[in-house]
């Protein structure tokens, strides 16, 4: 199983070893370069960021999900559990909200 997390890029991020190359055309490349230098950023940062920002959310947006049978059986025990808030949440939906208190 996959495990996707928000990823926030800044420079003090281990070493890239990894490469990744693309073929653009010239427009293409006048708009990245103008969209990064708008930004502040390289042409990579920009594109490296975009691009894992978007993979996160197609990610993120599946709506199937392949897992193997103990994963199954935590997620099944895991919906299955009785909800349980944390006390101030209780203690907040416990009170009457505006719509419920009495007219003045």
């Amino acid at each position: 199983m996959v495990d996707v997390r928000h990823l926030v890029y800044t420079a003090s991020m281990a070493s890239k070893t990894e490469r990744l190359n693309l073929r653009l055309t010239s427009a293409q490349d006048a708009v990245l370069r103008s969209a990064a230098e708008a930004r502040g950023e390289s042409a990579s940062e920009y594109v490296l960021r975009h691009a894992v920002e978007a993979a996160e959310v197609d990610l993120a947006d599946r709506r199937v999900f392949v897992v193997d049978d103990a994963a199954w059986q935590e997620l099944q025990a895991l919906i299955s559990a009785p909800a349980s808030l944390p006390l101030p949440m209780a203690q907040l939906l416990a009170n009457p909200t505006v719509l419920e208190e009495p007219a003045r």
